[in-house]
């Protein structure tokens, strides 16, 4: 009767997915996650082992890509083993294709069940996971997978593992993962774990209440500087109209640069382009810190379109302009595309007012590629 039982309910238990069994994982069962990892414990000590990972599955939220591969149109493979989030990954919105749903929170653990890793990887990836051996707990429930990891950051571990317990939370496809970083970022004691769980509270979409929140730790000089640039990272990250004027209020109320300048790199990327181009043009011609206007000036090279580039050939054709500031303008014509940029290098380097702006010209031509431009410079040089 007792073996009968036993077999019941070993029916109950579902078997590990079809990866974890062909990576021979060790499938361990319990009634919650907890109890999981205590058995992997238990059953690691009694084989002596000096290391070991305990790993489960959870509920992966759309639009990342974590440990990777990735298959260019020209055949080749890149394989990335970071993770990128819809719109982080080549300044683009990264392709369906690439995301990762499949994925496993792995716990590297000593002997004494201390926690000395936390890795996310993606299950339909082979891997050797160091040579130790991996315990399997089958899927967590979002609740009790959002309570361990949130009790991970907040534990008191080295920053390197709470960070990482925050990156893996941030992932997970919960309505209360919002609340659990907030409480990190309002609770840990240790900067870079407060600054990663603001950073990933600004994954799209953020709640009104999510941004006022960031917006105050933003605007706050009693904290962190590492706080204040995450807060302004998350709240960049969504690239919205909302998000443009929430960054254009901070940049006009910030006094310190290195907040401006964070502030200016996201509006530069937002996606209401004539807004962020209007933005950079106002910083050129009237910020009176001559590094933001130098900024300002390289940004516009970046963005396509006639009003950006009227401003750069305005700034460079001033009999008047700062001479650095003409230089920056020229650096930025040089990165645009060569039918816009080498014509224009051409004219400045036999007409500009002040030879070192036409000395700059030719090296950029020069460095351009473009035949051209090395049509120019033969005939200058040989005449």
């Amino acid at each position: 009767m007792k073996t009968l039982l036993m077999f019941l309910l070993l029916m109950l238990v579902p078997s590990p997915p079809a990866q974890q069994q062909e990576q021979r994982f060790t499938p361990v069962e319990g009634a919650s996650l907890t109890a999981r990892q205590e058995a992997a414990r238990s059953r690691a000590s009694a084989a002596g082992h000096a290391r070991y990972w305990t790993a489960y599955a959870f509920d992966v939220r759309p639009g990342v890509a974590v440990d990777f591969e990735y298959v260019s149109d020209d055949g080749r493979v890149t394989i990335n083993n970071g993770t990128f989030v819809t719109g982080d990954w080549d300044g683009t919105r990264f392709e369906p294709a690439v995301e990762t749903r499949n994925l496993g929170v792995f716990v590297l653990r000593e002997s004494d069940g201390r926690v000395s890793r936390v890795e996310v990887y993606n299950l339909a990836r082979r891997r050797d996971y160091a040579g130790y051996p991996v315990f399997w707990l089958g899927r967590a429930p979002a609740e009790e997978s959002l309570q361990f990891l949130r009790d991970l950051a907040e534990s008191g571990q080295t920053n390197e593992v709470a960070v990482a317990a925050v990156r893996a939370l941030a992932l997970h496809d919960d309505r209360r993962v919002p609340e659990a970083l907030e409480r990190v970022a309002r609770t840990s004691r240790a900067e870079p774990v407060r600054a990663q769980a603001v950073r990933s509270l600004g994954t799209p979409p953020a709640s009104p209440q999510t941004r006022d929140f960031l917006a105050s730790l933003a605007r706050d000089a009693r904290e962190p500087a590492e706080v204040r640039r995450a807060a302004v990272s998350a709240l960049g990250r969504a690239r919205d109209a909302q998000a443009l004027a929430l960054l254009t209020s901070l940049y006009e109320s910030f006094a310190e640069r290195e907040l401006r300048r964070t502030v200016m790199s996201w509006i530069a990327r937002n996606e209401n382009r004539a807004a962020a181009v209007n933005f950079l043009v106002k910083v050129v011609g009237d910020d009176s810190d001559k590094e933001m206007r130098r900024r300002a000036l390289a940004q516009l090279g970046e963005i396509a379109g006639e009003r950006a580039l009227g401003t750069l050939t305005e700034t460079a054709e001033r009999r008047d302009a700062d001479t650095e500031l003409q230089r920056q303008a020229l650096q930025a014509i040089g990165r645009r595309p060569a039918a816009e940029s080498v014509p224009l290098l051409i004219k400045y380097a036999q007409t500009h007012a002040k030879p070192e702006i036409r000395k700059q010209a030719l090296v950029l031509l020069g460095r351009s590629g473009d035949p051209a431009a090395f049509e120019f410079l033969r005939a200058f040089l040989t005449r």
